[in-house]
């Protein structure tokens, strides 16, 4: 029987270390979830901003084109090329 308070403690020994393992794991895995939580949401913000300056680029250039279109404004009118019915002779 004198082996028995030692197995005892032994026993209690490795199940403390076993769940001071397991909590150090988990608080890891916790950390890891949070710095990943933490760079989705930088990444979404990130997103939505780019997204609202192609729209807002997008509105501001549909506003130009239908502005240029709708004032009546066209590139300049050349005045027509005359040809000449004949070549003039050269000496």
């Amino acid at each position: 029987m004198g082996e028995l308070p030692n197995d005892i403690d032994r026993a209690a020994i490795e199940e403390h270390a076993q769940r001071t393992v397991e909590q150090t794991a988990l608080r890891k895995v916790r950390k890891t979830l949070d710095q990943i939580d933490r760079a989705e949401a930088v990444r979404r913000q990130t997103l939505r901003r780019v997204l609202v300056a192609c729209a807002l680029l997008a509105a501001l250039a549909a506003w130009f084109f239908w502005g240029l279109v709708a004032s009546g404004v066209d590139a300049p009118k050349h005045q027509a090329m005359k040809i000449p019915g004949a070549l003039p002779q050269q000496r």
